[in-house]
């Protein structure tokens, strides 16, 4: 398969009759041909996104839900799993991959855990649920885990972990995702990028979040790049036979690498094996890929623990020892290039408080690609002039 196919203009969606979308018309890139990046105010940005949602079948407060989680994203610099993944989930939510309708429901509860059939819910519900859940009950003593089957692509998890460390919660969160990583050794696609986040509260600032892929990259950065039509570093990706490359049309008809080798691997396979064969028993192959198979839906699975200080050393003991190792990071002195020692999630915290004040800067691609698909579910407005 040539890779260059990649860089159609097909849409992701199926046509009459296809069984799997094919790889190399898989990925729609942006037209390179439009005209200059485009800042927009996040208020503007969210009620666009959340408009093409209800038309896509969401009703309001779904809506709202998931283009939050989209312009969080961008506004936060993570541009990977930004707003440009407006189209492909409204376009999975109009061919039925997505049950629009569907609302996640507890199906078994015991002591300290909680399991969510999401339904094929849009994951964003699915995740929220599962949040909602851990929360609630670990408000109540030391621990939840709260483990979500049946649900789809739920954005950042940085997005449900930050909402309990902001109740003065710590929070670890997994999520699966479709083969689409070499194992290491290995040289064609055989698990999961399969993200994890943490997050810790702070009484003095905003939460210590982590939020990482187990690949060298997260994939959304890759299909990114090959809508804008850039080229991809060294050690992100390999083509189809397994060989290096920067170009992300041949990453996308190949597989993207694990972070340090074995490491990657190995933390991709435990949650592959917790979040996916303890929590829903769907696996592997068994996992649908949003953008390359419409024959069936993605049974992503989720997994939340959160843990109530109240119940280990005490809130206030806790969030004093957090403060404490905080400011030793801070005090800790920057190396050549660098202006202080920050804290893991502080970079995104600057980046919306940024965005909050100036708006965030689309590309061109993607800023015309939210006009095209707004046009496509039936909106008479565009970017420019959508509902604040």
């Amino acid at each position: 398969m040539n890779a260059d196919a990649v860089r159609g203009d097909a849409p992701t969606g199926p046509s009459e009759g296809t069984e799997r979308v094919d790889r190399s018309t898989a990925y729609r890139r942006g037209d390179a041909t439009a005209a200059a990046p485009r800042t927009v105010p996040l208020a503007r940005l969210r009620g666009h996104c959340a408009a093409v949602f209800r038309a896509a079948g969401l009703d309001g407060a779904a809506a709202d839900l998931v283009a939050d989680s989209l312009v969080d994203a961008e506004a936060r610099g993570i541009g990977s799993h930004g707003v440009n993944r407006t189209r492909i989930y409204a376009e999975r939510l109009r061919g039925g991959m997505i049950d629009a309708a569907a609302r996640p429901a507890v199906v078994r509860e015991q002591p300290g855990g909680v399991h969510i059939d999401a339904g094929n819910a849009i994951g964003h519900l699915g995740a929220q649920a599962g949040t909602d859940a851990a929360v609630e009950r670990a408000l109540q003593g030391a621990v939840c885990v709260a483990g979500v089957a049946n649900s789809n692509h739920c954005g950042t998890l940085a997005y449900f972990t930050r909402q309990v460390a902001a109740r003065g919660l710590v929070a670890i969160a997994m999520s699966t995702a479709p083969p689409t990583m070499v194992y290491f050794g290995g040289r064609t696609r055989a698990v999961g990028t399969n993200p994890v986040s943490m997050a810790v509260p702070r009484a003095g600032g905003p939460p210590v979040t982590v939020d990482m892929a187990t690949s060298a990259t997260a994939r959304g950065k890759i299909i990114l790049a090959h809508q804008l039509g850039t080229e991809i570093p060294d050690g992100w990706a390999v083509d189809e036979a397994g060989r290096p490359t920067t170009d992300p049309a041949a990453a996308l008809l190949g597989s993207v690498l694990p972070f340090a080798g074995p490491k990657g691997s190995g933390l991709a396979m435990m949650v592959e094996l917790l979040c996916g064969a303890l929590v829903a028993g769907v696996t592997a192959d068994g996992i649908g890929d949003m953008y390359e198979d419409w024959t069936r839906t993605q049974r992503v699975s989720h997994l939340f623990i959160v843990l109530n200080p109240d119940g280990w050393l005490g809130r206030e003991a806790f969030l004093a020892h957090v403060e404490a190792f905080a400011r030793r990071v801070h005090d800790l002195p920057p190396a050549e290039g660098f202006d202080q020692v920050l804290l893991p999630g502080e970079v995104e915290e600057n980046a919306r408080a940024a965005a909050e004040r100036d708006g965030v800067t689309l590309s061109a691609s993607v800023a015309a690609d939210l006009d095209a698909i707004a046009a496509e579910v039936g909106l008479d407005h565009r970017l420019t002039t959508a509902p604040r």
